[in-house]
Parts: structure tokens; sequence; C-alpha cells
């Protein structure tokens, strides 16, 4: 009876240790993998726009540097992919409108009811620190002065990251708990003293966890034309 019992205990453990591998190996491999499919599938969508802009304008206009204030983001549509080239040359992001979790596994999030881009506010953008492609990995290592690049629809948006005004030396990134929706204020407090133009970048701390949040703020540096070609930020 003991033998039969010790026998199925170990079966069950076994069964239970080959589930957290799969798990595991799902989180950390197969996630990476939708979530390429899906960059893959926002990239087209975006082209498509972009390709149909472009078609609906005369061939002689002349690239204007006065831009033109944005159409509202559209719920499912991608509207721009996010260049940091401290992150490496091959990293780029799709962002769509929404944050919640199903929406997160397709690229990077913008906070609805913030400021769009290079609009007066805060631009307000999350992602995952882990899984999905890792999106936002690395944020730790952004530096003060790093740039964040958008390529939208018709522009491209250049914003510096700033060294927080609550935090000591030349640290750019503030660790804070995830209730300190403030952050995501048009003028988070707890980095600028006037308004402007700002970016904000959240991902979760710990990697694997979600008990605190990182932060990351800059401001727009530049705003041009597509047509205008890639700004300096990713010519180097």
């Amino acid at each position: 009876m003991l033998r039969t019992t010790m026998r199925g205990l170990g079966e069950v453990f076994i069964t239970l240790g080959i589930v957290i591998l799969l798990f595991v190996v799902y989180q950390l491999y197969w996630t990476g993998i939708l979530a390429d499919q899906a960059r893959a599938d926002e990239m087209r969508k975006l082209e498509e726009a972009r390709k149909r802009l472009v078609a609906s304008q005369p061939k002689d206009q002349p690239v204007s540097q006065n831009p033109a204030k944005q159409p509202p983001y559209e719920d499912g549509e991608p509207f721009g992919t996010m260049y940091v080239p401290r992150f490496g040359s091959g990293w780029y992001k799709t962002i769509r409108p929404g944050t919640t979790p199903k929406e997160l596994q397709k690229g990077l999030g913008w906070y609805k009811g913030s400021a769009q881009a290079g609009d007066d506010g805060n631009f307000a953008i999350a992602g995952h620190r882990k899984t999905y492609g890792d999106p936002f990995l690395n944020v730790p290592k952004l530096q003060v002065g790093d740039k964040v690049v958008i390529e939208g629809v018709s522009e491209w948006f250049v914003y510096s990251i700033d060294k927080p005004v609550s935090l000591s030396g030349e640290k750019a990134v503030l660790k804070t708990i995830p209730e300190d929706v403030h952050v995501l204020d048009p003028v988070p407090e707890k980095a600028y003293t006037t308004p402007g133009k700002y970016i904000t970048l959240t991902t979760c701390e710990p990697e694997f966890g979600s008990t605190h949040r990182l932060i990351v703020w800059g401001h727009l540096e530049s705003r041009t034309p597509l047509a205008a070609g890639k700004p300096a930020a990713l010519q180097g």
C-alpha cells in the first residue's frame, strides 16, 4: 500500500515538473515567437497606412516643416514604431493604443488618455519587461541623453531621456510602486516642474514580477516629416 502510494506521488510530481517546465518554455520562448509574428503583422499595417498617406498627397507637394494635427489613434491599429539606439540597432517595437495584457502581447502599448506623440503633455508608453519579446528588458540601462525615436505614419519624433528632478546624480530610471499613477500626469511632478512635450516609459520590476515599476522620462527634441529622412539618432 505504501509503495503504491509513493509510486503515485512520484508520478504526480513528475507530471507537475513537466507542466512547470512546459510553462517556463512557453513564457520564455514561445511568447517571444508570438510577439515576433505580431510585430511583423503590425509593421505590415503601418507600411500600408504610410503608403495610403503618400498616395493621397499630390506628388509635387513640398515637404512641410510645419506638422499638421494628428488624427486620434484608433483602437486595434498600430500608429508607430519605437527605436531606442541604446538597445541595439536591431531593436524596434510597434506601438498601439491600450495597455491591457492582451494588447501588450503585440508590442508596446500607449496609455489611453495620455498625449499623442509630439503633442503637449505626456506621451506615455508601457511594455513587458519579460515575455512576449522582452521589449523593455533593458530599460534599466537607459542613460540621461539617450534617444527614443518614434516613427509614426507621417512623422519622426525624437525624444531625449532626462534626469528626474527627484533623483540624485545622473540616474535616469525611477523605481516606484504600481499605485504611483502620477508618473503619467501631463507634468509628472517627480520629473518636471513646467509644462512641455514629454514621454514616459513604464515597465515591471523585477523582471519576473510586478511589485514595482521602472519609469523613464524624456522631452521632445525634434519632430520632422518621414519624407525628410531618418533623424540623426538613427544614422549612427
